[in-house]
């Protein structure tokens, strides 16, 4: 276990459920002052109750902002620098997923798909940056293998995250002047339920077209929703990762987990694109 930090400070966004949330935990009992985004009030008020019981509350400060609303942002970075002088590090962790065939997902749900993963991690960074370059801290930016391997039906989640490792490389180079650096997680599925969301969200805006010529595609997706929770990682691992990575004097840029989970990225880069494609159709009966 790394030696418990001193006055260590941590923004951990999207801490409601999953990944943010056992992190903001963890670190908490390490001895990290975290201040975890949430929504709801509900969702605050059940994490504090969570840290008490773990006897963790004190480290744990849980505030309410919609990561989308830059009135909300402008509010988080303004208590946040009442609050300190300098910020170690930031976890860019709330995410979605808009899942179907992209010539069924609307052109809204696309945009909406951006705003959530890529411009509302852009947007909370740059408020919080002054803070960061004032600690040389690190920004750990929560991208996907599928930000490395894209795949159908969650063709909107992939270029999300694609995009999310572009800015990731860009900011890496320009921030390294200030000392701030920049890193990658990217997780395989997990048992955190965002597909098990994007699932029911799909439904709802396909269902006129579970008859049609994407009724394969779309039978294929929901199989592999349900068999998630048999093929994926705990959250605990992913919090486990975060912790490695801020007592690390040196991370690397990226993080994969699990780490078998880079067999897919490496096939990707050196087969073929029609190979690869017939394989992906193959496995996808397309």
């Amino acid at each position: 276990m790394p030696e418990t930090p001193v006055d260590k400070t941590i923004v951990i966004t999207g801490c409601s459920s999953g990944f943010g949330r056992v992190t903001a935990l963890q670190l908490a009992r390490s001895g990290w002052h975290v201040f975890a985004t949430v929504r709801r009030e509900a969702d605050r008020e059940s994490l504090l109750v969570e840290a008490a019981n773990q006897g963790c509350k004190e480290n744990l400060g849980v505030l309410l902002c919609d990561i989308t609303d830059g009135a909300q942002i402008a509010d988080l970075a303004k208590t946040i620098s009442s609050e300190v002088s300098r910020l170690d590090a930031l976890l860019n962790n709330a995410g979605t997923a808009y899942a179907g065939p992209l010539e069924l997902v609307s052109p809204d749900d696309l945009r909406q798909q951006f705003e959530i993963n890529v411009i509302a991690h852009v947007a909370v960074t740059q408020a919080l940056l002054p803070l960061l370059k004032a600690a040389k801290g690190i920004i750990i930016n929560v991208s996907s293998v599928s930000g490395r391997v894209a795949t159908p039906v969650i063709g909107p989640y992939a270029a999300s995250k694609f995009a999310l490792e572009a800015i990731s490389d860009a900011w890496r180079v320009e921030l390294a002047h200030f000392g701030v650096r920049v890193v990658l997680i990217e997780p395989s599925s997990s048992t955190t339920g965002i597909w098990n969301t994007s699932k029911e969200r799909a439904v709802e805006r396909l269902e006129a077209y579970r008859n049609g010529p994407y009724r394969r595609l779309l039978n294929v997706m929901e199989k592999m929703v349900a068999n998630i929770d048999k093929n994926s990682f705990p959250p605990q691992l992913f919090a486990e990762t975060v912790q490695k990575i801020l007592s690390s004097r040196k991370p690397r840029t990226r993080y994969v987990i699990p780490a078998r989970s880079t067999w897919m990225i490496r096939m990707r880069k050196f087969l073929p694109d029609r190979l690869w494609d017939r394989q992906v159709r193959r496995t996808l009966r397309w």
